[in-house]
């Protein structure tokens, strides 16, 4: 493997025929995370590791060194040292789906055009050897004057849980200087076949910022609550890196607004590019950055069990994710048991004598659909329908459900606050009418 890295040409080869007008390229990040807490405590520490920015929708391959969305099998993504492929990424799954395809699919369930944001770059922590420990990944989109124009943060936590975060972005108080600027209207392709056109994008200001409100259990030490204020560089700029650029400065705020944690994101140096790498660059990649990102992941169970053995802060219980999260990866017997809750759910709507409609929302870790069962009674042009909404959100519903007594005992109580210290108000799932469920299910019972 290491021999094949050296040896195997790290030129650029592109794994679609399609033309494409893409903006940025791939660049590796050899970057510095500093993380300081203010509150309840004051605490510091700070690591290195690598990160990779990509252009959303380019799937190629550099040799041995990067695999860009490569689906041809999984001795090919196998045989690289770092890749970044499109099944890690918002919904979990979706093997056949490219960056873009899941981008768009994602912006529709947001309620939001794609055609809109034209142009996006995608800036994570890229496998190694199939490890991977990315916390944020950051999507930079463009609109159609390629400015930066919106977000979506992707925040995993220790727990296999995610959420991901939309918002548009406000300019900066400073614009861009014009001698920064570069020539932004000037195109250049990646290949030598010519089919993959880069440009650079447009900013109007030297940064970006963003605030979002914090609905993830991000960390033992914190509560489910607060915001989140970002300030971010334009990372598809053509205009020359410069060492110790702050990539990203990220406040953790309080319910009150005061700034509890300051996480700064600063470059160590130009970014590399792929294809314009030396002989010696790779292991010097592989040995200054990446094998210290690998070691991130004990350092901070290292340093969280520091400050909970000196009782500096309170470590708090897990809670349930919140409606819009999406929970761990599933065990075989929470899907299995899926299918008979659906099935169950729609025994009871068909039996019903009402005009009722149930819309299920399965454990977001096992699908993003959405489905919508309706009883006979109803028909397209009725205006008496009753709706109710289920969302499960805790995949361990899956496997309780079935130590009820009765559905509804079941559903009862997983439906009650957790009143749990991080997140007093979390729910196993969420019932829009209790009521009317309840109905449902009766109504079934008594029929039987």
């Amino acid at each position: 493997m290491l021999l094949r890295l050296f040896l195997v040409s790290r030129k650029v080869a592109l794994l679609s025929d399609e033309p494409q007008s893409i903006l940025g390229k791939p660049l590796l990040f050899p970057v510095q995370l500093n993380h300081v807490r203010f509150s309840p405590v004051k605490d510091q520490f700070a690591n290195r590791f690598l990160m990779i920015g990509i252009p959303v929708g380019m799937r190629a391959r550099y040799g041995n060194l990067l695999a860009i969305d490569d689906k041809r099998s999984f001795l090919a993504q196998a045989t690289c040292w770092l890749t970044v492929d499109g099944e890690r990424y918002l919904h979990r799954g979706d093997q056949d789906l490219d960056m873009r395809a899941k981008l768009d699919r994602y912006l529709l369930k947001e309620n939001e055009d794609p055609s809109q944001w034209p142009y996006a770059y995608l800036l994570t922590v890229p496998r190694f050897f199939w490890w991977s420990r990315s916390v944020v990944t950051w999507w930079y989109l463009y609109n159609a004057d390629r400015e930066l124009d919106a977000m979506i943060m992707e925040i995993n936590n220790s727990y296999d849980e995610k959420r991901n975060y939309f918002f548009r972005v406000e300019r900066g108080e400073n614009p861009i200087p014009a001698t920064e600027n570069g020539n932004t209207t000037e195109k250049q392709f990646l290949d030598d076949a010519c089919t993959n056109r880069s440009a650079s994008s447009q900013p109007k200001s030297t940064y970006y910022k963003g605030t979002w409100q914090k609905f993830i259990f991000a960390s033992p030490f914190e509560k489910v609550d607060g915001a989140i204020a970002n300030r971010f560089m334009d990372l598809a700029h053509g205009a020359p890196w410069k060492p110790n650029a702050t990539l990203l400065n990220t406040n953790t705020l309080s319910p009150q607004g005061k700034v509890k944690m300051v996480t700064r994101i600063t470059c160590c140096g130009t970014p590399l590019d792929p294809a314009q790498m030396g002989f010696s660059d790779p292991a010097q990649i592989v040995l200054r950055w990446t094998l210290p990102g690998v070691l991130t992941t004990p350092y901070i169970v290292l340093e969280a069990l520091r400050i909970r053995w000196k009782g500096l802060m309170k470590m708090m219980e897990k809670t349930p994710v919140r409606s819009g999260s999406i929970g761990r990866h599933p065990t075989r017997a929470e899907r299995q048991l899926e299918p008979f809750f659906r099935a169950y759910l729609a025994h009871c709507v068909s039996s019903s004598p009402d005009p009722v409609e149930v819309i299920y929302i399965p454990c977001r870790a096992f699908s993003d659909e959405t489905i919508h069962m309706r009883s006979p009674p109803c028909s397209t042009e009725s205006t008496s329908v009753r709706t109710v909404t289920i969302e499960v959100l805790d995949p361990p519903f899956y496997t309780r459900i079935a130590n009820y007594s009765t559905a509804w005992e079941g559903l009862s109580t997983e439906m009650r606050a957790t009143g749990q210290e991080a997140d007093a108000g979390s729910q196993n799932i969420a019932v829009s009418d209790p009521e009317l469920l309840e109905k449902i299910l009766h109504g079934y019972l008594c029929g039987e």
